[in-house]
C-alpha cells in the first residue's frame, strides 16, 4: 500500500498549505456559507440545487391568524354558496351576487330578501321577514345602505350601526 501525502506533512506546521496566514477566515474558500451563489459559486450552486441538496434564500412565511381566519371564514363562505349552488337552491343570479361580496350590508339584505324568501333561505311572517345569514355562510352584517324592509336578522355578528338601520326599519337582530 502507498505512502499517504499527510504522513510526509505530519509535523510540518502548515502541512503544505504555504504560509500560516494562507488558510485562514472565508477569503480562502469564496465566502462563508452561501456567499457567491450566484456569482463565482454558480455552477457549484445549480448542480447541487438539481439533485435537491442545496436551497438558496427563505422559504416560505407564516400570516398572522388574524389574515389565516379571514381567508378561513372567506374560504368557508365560497364553499358554502358552491353547496347551495350544487343543491339546487341558489340559481345563478343569486350566486354570482352572493359570490362578488365577502360581507353582506344591510342594503345587500334589502336588496335580495324577497329573493330569498322564494328559494326558500328567508321566510315572511306577516310584514316581517326571517332571514339566517349564517345559513347562507355570512358571520357578519355590515351597516351600508339603506334598508325598507322589516327584517329579523340572525346573524353571529352585526355592526352597531347595521343594528340601529334594522331596528329603524321595524326589525331586529338576533345574535347566533
Amino acid at each position: 500500500m502507498p505512502k499517504k501525502k499527510v504522513k510526509k506533512y505530519r509535523g510540518s506546521k502548515t502541512c503544505g498549505g504555504g504560509a500560516k496566514k494562507k488558510r485562514r477566515g472565508g477569503g480562502s474558500r469564496g465566502g462563508r456559507g452561501n456567499a457567491g451563489v450566484h456569482k463565482h459559486k454558480y455552477i457549484k450552486f445549480v448542480k447541487l440545487a438539481k439533485e435537491g441538496l442545496y436551497e438558496f434564500g427563505k422559504h416560505g412565511f407564516n400570516r398572522p391568524k388574524v389574515v389565516r381566519a379571514e381567508y378561513k371564514a372567506l374560504r368557508e363562505l365560497k364553499l358554502r354558496l358552491r353547496e347551495l349552488k350544487d343543491e339546487g337552491i341558489l340559481d345563478d343570479e343569486l350566486y354570482r351576487f352572493f359570490d362578488a361580496r365577502e360581507e353582506i350590508n344591510v342594503g345587500d339584505l334589502d336588496i335580495v330578501v324577497d329573493r330569498l324568501v322564494e328559494v326558500g333561505l328567508a321566510k315572511k311572517e306577516g310584514e316581517v321577514y326571517e332571514v339566517n345569514l349564517g345559513e347562507i355562510g355570512y358571520e357578519k352584517l355590515l351597516g351600508a345602505g339603506r334598508i325598507t324592509k322589516p327584517v329579523k336578522v340572525v346573524v353571529s355578528y352585526a355592526t352597531p350601526k347595521a343594528i340601529e338601520k334594522i331596528e329603524a326599519a321595524g326589525g331586529e337582530v338576533v345574535s347566533s
